[in-house]
């Protein structure tokens, strides 16, 4: 009889359990259905969906198999539908930690669903928290790793802990996690934090006591195991621990702007173009920078347009990659994070239009222009610094040159993040909608303007979405002459990482 009771007594408990999760789970329906597009756009929504459906999708489906043969709801049938992988799960945290990193916000109110003082959403749970920090660990991050670990003992401790005023046990695969991060913080050194996961264990289920009996040797043996790590780790770094890197996130923070003597001639003005049409139709120019020339046509697109235009790039959307060194593939990478496709200039009128009135405005000839490449930057989407030109001519076909310019057709707006910075001019452009942002990549001379090296920040609220054309310099002789001088010493130096 005791044993029919304890099993009555597990069974409810895990209905109490997957009861309160389905609540949890509809509530947080309801609140995507208000507006799908702004919950989606939430790097915390983000997460905490992935987290969902690839993490705690499978502890539901084991509690359910674990009951009674008489709920004969078919909980893994999925109708098809493709569930997240770990890499999403792990892409997600790492866009979080990114915009925590390059945006200085405090894991505090991130978990809070705060992002720069403005409260979009649901706050994390502690497990949510604490998972975070457990896949941060095993990526070895593990400054990172500490600070939400701590968040999520900060809320831990805040919690009401329903499962204990309902006699119900915890979930022992987070348990089992929980004391395995402890340990590891402990080999770590990091003794503060692995005392207080550790508590919070045997807090939650006082049996586990038994497992904490680790010999002093062994922890010294896997501290000094781990302490290479983290060398090597910090070591790999590379150019995200060099001064220029920083300075890059300060642009993108707005913490740093151009000097007074170089906005001073700056001007916001009607231009004419290249076509006698714009006598009529004057274009509507913002000057960011005279040398190198950094310039926004606005209201080159209209809305309908950009809707036309996102319509036909997304069946053809793929992960974006970058530019490998001669005779290899290209690849994924950290360094670049977003989605693109690329289509052909026939494809739609529009295209065509697009390139006359980007020669229109610039007077370059598009003769000689690659594909158009529509690009989405979702939450925590980025390019890192770069320059557009390519260094080495083997990427390029000799006859048509290296690319003289840039043009990125703004296809969004962006409600926070995702300006296009540029660290060496001191200033980001921010995305808006239907507005064209053009600079030369090269001096008049076809060098290399070191000066150019620009990147997309981070995507902190929203979704970018922007097209590209790149211009190449075959038949831009007389559409920008040389000059009697070189004139690219200006330049020289900007190529050297600090």
């Amino acid at each position: 009889m005791s044993e029919l009771s304890s099993q009555l007594d597990a069974t409810r408990n895990t209905l109490k359990q997957l009861e309160s999760e389905v609540t949890a789970i509809k509530l947080e329906h309801a609140m995507a259905a208000k507006g799908l597009e702004n919950y989606l756009t939430n790097p915390i929504n983000i997460y905490r969906l992935m987290k969902r459906l690839h993490t705690d999708w499978q502890q539901m489906e084991r509690r359910v198999q674990q009951m009674s043969t008489q709920i004969r709801f078919n909980i893994t049938q999925h109708y098809g539908l493709n569930f997240p992988s770990q890499e999403d799960v792990d892409g997600a945290a790492l866009a979080l930690v990114r915009l925590q990193s390059t945006y200085k916000l405090d894991v505090a109110q991130v978990a809070a669903g705060i992002l720069n003082g403005i409260k979009y959403g649901t706050d994390m749970s502690w497990q949510d928290c604490f998972v975070l920090g457990q896949q941060l660990f095993e990526m070895e991050d593990y400054n990172n790793t500490k600070v939400w670990l701590r968040e999520s003992m900060e809320r831990l401790r805040r919690h009401q802990q329903p499962q204990h005023q309902d006699h119900s046990a915890p979930e022992p695969t987070i348990l089992n996690s929980m004391e395995m991060v402890a340990k590891s913080l402990f080999q770590m050194g990091d003794f503060d934090t692995a005392y207080e996961l550790s508590q919070r264990v045997l807090e939650l289920d006082p049996s586990r006591i038994r497992n904490w009996h680790l010999s002093a040797k062994a922890a010294n043996v896997v501290q000094g195991e781990i302490g290479e790590v983290a060398q090597s780790r910090h070591a790999d770094g590379g150019y995200r621990l060099t001064q220029e890197f920083a300075h890059y996130e300060k642009v993108c923070r707005g913490e740093v702007s151009a000097s007074a003597a170089q906005q001073r001639p700056l001007r916001c003005r009607y231009a004419r173009g290249q076509h006698a049409y714009r006598v009529l139709a004057p274009l509507k120019l913002e000057e960011h920078s005279l040398d190198p020339l950094v310039v926004s046509y606005h209201d080159m697109l209209s809305p309908q347009q950009i809707i036309e235009l996102r319509q036909m790039a997304v069946p053809h959307m793929k992960r974006s990659t970058v530019n490998p060194l001669p005779g290899r593939q290209s690849k994924k990478s950290a360094f670049r994070v977003s989605k693109n496709a690329w289509l052909e200039y026939d494809t739609h009128p529009m295209m065509g239009r697009m390139l006359r009135d980007l020669s229109d405005a610039t007077g370059l000839d598009m003769t000689y222009c690659e594909q158009l490449q529509v690009a989405n930057y979702g939450v925590g989407g980025h390019y890192e610094p770069h320059w557009d030109f390519f260094v080495d001519s083997q990427h390029y076909p000799a006859e048509e040159g290296n690319r003289i310019a840039t043009a990125i057709f703004y296809l969004s707006d962006v409600e926070q993040g995702g300006a296009t910075a540029f660290p060496f001019l001191n200033f980001a452009v921010r995305p808006q909608l239907g507005n064209i942002l053009f600079w030369y990549n090269l001096h008049r001379s076809l060098d290399m303007d070191y000066r150019t090296k620009h990147a997309g920040c981070p995507v902190l609220k929203g979704s970018k979405w922007i097209a590209n054309i790149w211009i190449h310099e075959a038949t831009q002789t007389f559409a920008r002459p040389c000059d009697v001088i070189r004139d690219n010493e200006v330049s020289l130096g900007y190529d050297i990482i600090e």
